[in-house]
């Protein structure tokens, strides 16, 4: 009876059990272009990471009992603050799904505010966006009146900046007399405002038009998220254009009468509102316009602390607002895995490894929110990390 070498059998098994890793192993077949000196990671429709079961645990839920429509969450130093337009007034919660306290109510006073947008924490204190001043008011801790900085234009949405500026989203001019100054300014420490992005966002030809995106802080800048597809680009702190992310995943356009019964519907609830009729038929022929493709990514997250990047998906079966789809990506740009949630998602954001949503009821429209703790394998970001460097050897050469 012929005996086996032990070399040769330790030999043998050491080979397998590299095969077996290597089957078993996910695999990106996504690329690396340079475009005019700027990295772009094409990711193909599939994340690295296919499977998607217990990607996500739920750590807790709350429903605020005074709040009525909120649109916009902040995390920052494990405090959170929830945003009610319609109240004029946002709640701080902590990490631990605790609501702590209530700030602003409608009016023109101290602690008042004629039409809130957005709120969040910021140094020793909180901002709060009140386009109804157009400008920022300056809070304490304690949520009592610090300072205002007044803005010729209307602010949407803010975030605080990693070097302590101020990242606003809205229609911005220098002076009543001059020239726009885009969508996206900075505001500094010291009230300096300037833009930060020059570079208008190219529609693409499917959008026929339609332009729909924001802009979510990353790393030490900002990154701009198209809504028709995940096509992402990433500006360092100066404003300009250093990386690309897209995923292979395309603008999907609306049929005539899918859009015909939307605008159908639209018009019967604005009926319903009351107004002037010219100001809901201009209303409606805005949605005419930017209804032919659907807006369905969005908002864009990021999460230094958890080396963490993602953004929202809602595609419905209909047209409308479908249960969320969250995507997930390394902060080098590459699609890590995805995960599907039982609900609409109102807004979302990340701190630490936990995400914080904002999620609608579909039957009663209640918002709650609700923290989940995201369980990506430390594997995966390795293995995003060799195939990212795999793909950029034939671009740049490198070895």
């Amino acid at each position: 009876m012929k005996r086996n070498d032990p070399a040769r059998v330790i030999a043998a098994l050491v080979f397998l059990n590299a095969l077996l890793a290597c089957a078993g192993s996910p695999e990106w077949t996504g690329s690396v272009e340079m475009r005019d000196g700027v990295e772009v990671v094409l990711n193909p429709d599939r994340p690295l990471l296919d499977d998607s079961q217990d990607l996500v645990t739920e750590l807790w839920a709350v429903q605020g009992s005074d709040w009525t429509d909120p649109t916009r969450v902040h995390a920052a130093s494990g405090i959170l603050t929830v945003v009610d337009p319609g109240e004029n007034r946002f709640y701080v919660v902590t990490s631990s799904g605790e609501i702590r306290e209530s700030v602003g109510r409608q009016g023109g006073g101290p602690g008042e505010f004629l039409r809130m947008q957005d709120a969040f924490s910021h140094g020793q204190g909180f901002v709060v966006l009140d386009q109804g001043r157009s400008g920022l008011e300056y809070l304490d801790l304690k949520g009592r009146y610090v300072s205002s900085l007044h803005l010729e234009g209307s602010p949407w949405r803010g975030f605080p900046m990693e070097g302590g500026e101020i990242l606003l989203v809205g229609d911005f001019r220098e002076d009543p007399t001059e020239g726009t100054l885009g969508d996206w300014i900075r505001v500094e420490d010291d009230g300096k405002i300037t833009p930060f992005i020059p570079q208008p966002l190219e529609p693409l030809p499917e959008e026929q038009g339609v332009e729909c995106s924001e802009i979510s802080p990353w790393g030490g800048g900002a990154a701009r998220l198209r809504f028709t597809t995940p096509q992402i680009e990433v500006f360092d702190p100066a404003g300009d254009l250093v990386m690309e992310s897209w995923v292979d995943l395309p603008v999907e356009v609306v049929s005539e009468a899918e859009r015909n019964q939307a605008l159908s519907e639209l018009r019967s609830r604005l009926a319903a509102n009351g107004g002037p009729p010219e100001f809901l038929q201009q209303y409606v022929d805005v949605m005419e316009e930017r209804w032919r493709v659907k807006c369905r990514f969005g908002p864009l997250r990021a999460d230094p602390a958890g080396g963490l990047v993602a953004f929202l998906e809602e595609n419905p079966d209909a047209f409308g607002s479908g249960n969320a789809t969250l995507h997930f990506l390394s902060p080098e740009g590459v699609y890590l895995a995805r995960a599907a949630f039982p609900t609409p998602w109102r807004d979302f954001t990340l701190e630490d490894g936990v995400i914080y949503a904002l999620t609608r009821d579909p039957a009663t429209d209640l918002i709650t929110l609700r923290a989940y703790r995201a369980d990506l394998p430390e594997a995966l970001f390795r293995d995003a990390a060799e195939a990212l460097g795999g793909a950029r050897e034939p671009t740049t050469g490198d070895r």
